[in-house]
């Protein structure tokens, strides 16, 4: 077998390896705000929803607080609109202690408008940094 063709299975491997780690959830703070904050601008409030650690919630204020969650969901994603869409996602870690961390985030719209998201709180559960809301 050629030299070429030896570096090139290899370099399929090492790209598919690659594509398996980032499917199965290795993320990190800064990468799971900017997912939230891509699925709220493209209306996708599952996948929004998904990274967000919900057991803190009483189960009987469960129904409720995904309701008022949407909402707000709905409301940003208009916003965001209305600015021309997202263009970018600026982040930065606050602070980081073992599972727990700290992201700040600022949405820059389609206008070149910065939107300052805030802090967000996460801590990591089963190996996946999800959102805690307090």
């Amino acid at each position: 077998m050629s030299r070429h063709r030896v570096f090139s299975i290899r370099f399929f491997m090492a790209c598919l390896l690659g594509a398996l780690l980032a499917a199965c959830g290795a993320s990190s703070p800064e990468s799971t705000v900017k997912d939230f904050y891509k699925a709220i601008a493209d209306n996708r409030t599952d996948d929004a929803m998904a990274l967000i650690l919900i057991e803190d919630v009483k189960q009987s204020n469960l129904t409720a607080a995904k309701g008022k969650l949407q909402m707000m969901f709905g409301m940003l994603a208009a916003e965001i609109e209305k600015g021309g869409g997202l263009k970018s996602i600026e982040t930065k870690i606050i602070s980081q202690e073992g599972d727990v961390a700290v992201v700040e985030a600022t949405l820059v719209l389609g206008n070149d408008k910065q939107e300052k998201a805030g802090k967000t709180n996460l801590v990591k559960k089963d190996g996946r940094w999800m959102i805690q809301l307090k």
